[in-house]
């Protein structure tokens, strides 16, 4: 635990983290992840890299960047997340570097996988836990028809957000982007 407390990764971690944490209460209020959050981490953790090693310094920050991109990138072309949520990863990915964004974005996605499980369940029952996980399994093999289906084929987050019915089946992905920060933050007190 001292090692962290006085690692160069401190205070990273905690941006992120802390970002992440006032991310969450903007979308469960309001089901959106404002630019002035997002810009700014983004362009600070950037600085901050720079600023802490140089170029090597921008290759990390750029590296969080493009791994946070291209974590989130496909859902939200899927209609699953919003293009907040994939900004907020980039300007963690930012202050984090490739390496832990890649483990924020993995523990998030188990979190909400297993949130979505949970509820589903509670909702509907084991049966339609089953039978979402072959329809996932069916649109995983087929995500092309699904990157270029019409505006009206799929619900995409937007439609449901502006819907007052169905507003209340939407799980902002932020709060899983906490959740994957805590352990972070775990893994490096631990570690």
């Amino acid at each position: 635990m001292a090692t962290f407390l006085s690692d160069q990764m401190f205070l990273p971690v905690m941006t992120a983290l802390s970002a992440s944490l006032i991310a969450t209460v903007t979308d469960i209020r309001s089901l959106r992840i404002r630019n002035t959050l997002t810009v700014p981490l983004c362009l600070s953790g950037i600085v901050f890299h720079c600023w802490m090693g140089g170029w090597s310094g921008l290759s990390v920050s750029v590296a969080g960047i493009g791994i946070g991109f291209a974590v989130l990138i496909l859902p939200y072309l899927m209609g699953i997340l919003g293009a907040g949520d994939v900004k907020l990863l980039m300007g963690m990915g930012a202050w984090l570097g490739g390496h832990n964004t890649a483990l924020v974005a993995l523990f998030g996605c188990f979190a909400m996988g297993f949130v979505a499980v949970v509820v589903l369940a509670k909702r509907e029952g084991p049966r339609a836990v089953w039978f979402n996980l072959q329809l996932s399994i069916l649109r995983l093999q087929t995500i092309r028809r699904h990157l270029f289906a019409s505006q009206g084929e799929l619900k995409d987050i937007k439609s449901m957000a502006s819907d007052p019915v169905q507003r209340h089946n939407l799980i902002p992905f932020s709060i899983m982007l906490a959740v994957g920060s805590v352990a972070l933050v775990g893994i490096l007190l631990v570690g």
